[in-house]
């Protein structure tokens, strides 16, 4: 006799688990914009923090959208007003002063409201491939945070003004 092949039971997320993970694709678009934005305004001395947060943002934007998806939600992953506001306001800050390594700790504050977002998913997910998922980006975006912190010193001086 033979065992009948054990089918994987769909995992679905519930109303308030899909609000915190449409709550957190926004953070991350929005960041994905913003970062967008700083690319093209940045610095060349400081153009390589912003093309590596802007490129895990892109990819985990992708992943967002896939495990909404895959667990019963209706994932858009196109800008969003967040991302309008956060290019706006780069664009100003760029016409009157440089973007450059003084940037780093509205970074920093940018990036915890994105990790924020993942602590309250992942607390509200139970234990599954998806929840996995969840804890691995966000140990990328600490890892990335850490990386660029270790060469956050090799970022050239900007005189501030008095």
């Amino acid at each position: 006799m033979k065992d009948a092949p054990i089918e994987p039971k769909a995992i679905t997320a519930s109303p308030q688990q899909l609000d915190l993970l449409n709550h957190l694709q926004a953070r991350s678009i929005g960041a994905r914009g913003w970062f967008e934005e700083m690319v093209e305004k940045s610095d060349p001395a400081f153009r390589f923090v912003a093309v590596r947060f802007h490129g895990l943002h892109v990819e985990q934007v992708q992943r967002l959208t896939s495990l909404i998806t895959a667990v019963g939600g209706d994932a858009d992953p196109s800008d969003n007003m967040s991302a309008a506001l956060k290019r706006a306001g780069l664009s100003m800050r760029a016409v009157f002063g440089d973007i450059d390594g003084d940037m780093m700790d509205r970074i920093r504050a940018s990036e915890a409201k994105v990790l924020a977002g993942f602590t309250e998913v992942i607390k509200a997910m139970e234990p599954s491939r998806y929840r996995d998922e969840l804890v691995q980006m966000q140990a990328e975006l600490q890892d990335l945070l850490q990386a660029v912190q270790g060469e956050e010193r090799s970022l050239p001086e900007t005189p501030k003004e008095e």
